[in-house]
């Protein structure tokens, strides 16, 4: 691009780090943006400039930074702090605004070894020591307005998936089959508390039935209802019985189908005895039932209405003055 114009203008706003290897040229604007002025012309020098921290000394604080951040990145792990480029960025305290001594300290915590950093004794953090050289020229956010342009990118990044993600799910669609429960008739149920990893109810597992669809003909039905006693009700005809006997949500499912499996081995085997002349209890249903049933409403009888002692009715302005309003405006309509 810069092969095509090669007097082409680049305008940023503040200090950045640049990483080119052109020649620049800085002049700042009456808005405080800074005009970057690039051309091709370019030396041998310049390109292993970086490689020789003793011949910043005498350059304009813009490049040395430019050379330090081109050195630290170009390097990468082979990259070793020395005494000349801490010489020479000291030099730059004037234009950067930051003190020798914060320099020197910056310089020497950025470029300790990943073992030796003490991240909780720094008062910087990695996005500080980003931008630890740049002079502030009044060109950012405050927090609140950038914790708002973080929600607006947030919101549009989904804005983005529902558009043009969600529209490729469609070839996964399938239509909705309402599961069999002749061959699926057991329901656990677990409860889980948002935040309370370790709630003591979040253990608890309860199995429910229904016993129509159970695998069991009329006798064994019978034998089976009259081992469950009070577990089953005779009204919803549902089997239900929990647990949390265990620590974990999973060994008490386990323990309740062990014993739903004994329950149904022992409905089935009608060898010994099969109970049918035994009654199936059903008091325990009915009490419960009392219980829940809520008390009826005592009815005022009519004999003691005393319409004569009632208030008189007040008489509703609002709604006569919006007649006589209603009136006059349908006789000018006439």
């Amino acid at each position: 691009m810069f092969q095509q114009y090669p007097q082409r203008q680049l305008f940023i706003r503040g200090i950045r780090p640049i990483y080119s290897h052109y020649s620049s040229q800085l002049t700042t604007s009456r808005n405080n943006h800074i005009i970057l002025s690039r051309s091709l012309t370019t030396s041998t020098d310049d390109s292993t400039l970086y490689l020789n921290p003793a011949k910043w000394i005498n350059l304009p604080p813009k490049r040395i930074l430019q050379l330090y951040k081109e050195r630290v990145g170009r390097l990468a792990h082979n990259y070793k702090p020395c005494k000349e480029e801490l010489n020479a960025l000291l030099t730059t305290s004037e234009f950067t605004e930051t003190p020798k001594r914060e320099i020197e300290r910056i310089y020497h915590e950025t470029n300790l070894p990943e073992s030796k950093k003490d991240t909780t004794a720094s008062s910087l953090t990695k996005s500080d020591w980003k931008y630890a050289f740049r002079p502030y020229a009044f060109d950012e956010l405050p927090s609140a307005s950038l914790d708002l342009v973080e929600q607006y990118r947030e919101q549009r990044f989904y804005n983005r998936l529902t558009a043009f993600e969600l529209p490729l799910l469609v070839k996964y669609r399938q239509p909705y089959k309402r599961p069999d429960l002749t061959k699926n008739p057991i329901i656990y149920k677990y409860t889980s508390y948002i935040g309370e990893e370790n709630h003591p109810h979040s253990r608890k597992v309860v199995l429910s039935c229904k016993c129509k669809e159970l695998p069991l003909n009329e006798k064994q039905l019978h034998k089976f209802k009259l081992l469950a006693k009070t577990r089953y009700d005779h009204i919803t005809d549902i089997f239900k019985m929990s647990t949390d006997r265990f620590s974990e949500a999973t060994q008490n499912s386990r323990y309740l189908h062990d014993i739903f499996q004994r329950l149904l081995n022992e409905s089935k085997d009608l060898s010994k005895d099969d109970f049918s002349d035994v009654p199936l209890d059903t008091r325990h249903t009915i009490a419960k039932n009392l219980r829940k049933k809520r008390r009826h409403a005592y009815k005022f009888p009519k004999e003691w209405e005393r319409p004569q002692d009632a208030p008189p009715k007040m008489i509703p302005l609002m709604k006569e003055l919006q007649k006589e309003l209603n009136g006059q405006q349908s006789e000018r309509n006439d």
